[in-house]
């Protein structure tokens, strides 16, 4: 999930983390055995401009599942950054990825 990230970046960002809630991680990874449905979203209710932001070089959630999902949202728009992985707005070169969804953003106030 650092993997791009320098190795004492890597170090001092992983001691910052805390323990997983074990059920919000059972309702995401295990979504189709959960009968409460706690991830389940009804796509076709989302009616506002969707940006899909993902990693080449993700190894926690691919690429191909993360353009499967920009897929679901009507007009939704997608970008892969090849250079990023899992920690996209903290990897060297994050400013690449903070100043396209600034564009995004402001392309989607103006429109």
């Amino acid at each position: 999930m650092l993997h791009l990230l320098p190795e004492k970046e890597q170090k001092e960002t992983y001691g910052k983390f805390v323990y997983e809630s074990g059920r919000a991680a059972f309702e995401i990874g295990y979504w189709l055995i959960d009968s409460k449905n706690a991830s389940k979203v009804d796509e076709s209710k989302v009616t506002c401009p969707v940006l899909v932001v993902a990693g080449a070089e993700d190894r926690i959630t691919p690429a191909s599942v993360v353009r499967n999902v920009a897929r679901k949202y009507r007009g939704a728009t997608y970008k892969e950054f090849p250079n990023h992985a899992h920690w996209v707005m903290a990897e060297p070169g994050w400013q690449e990825v903070a100043e396209y969804i600034s564009g995004w953003l402001t392309q989607q106030r103006n429109d």
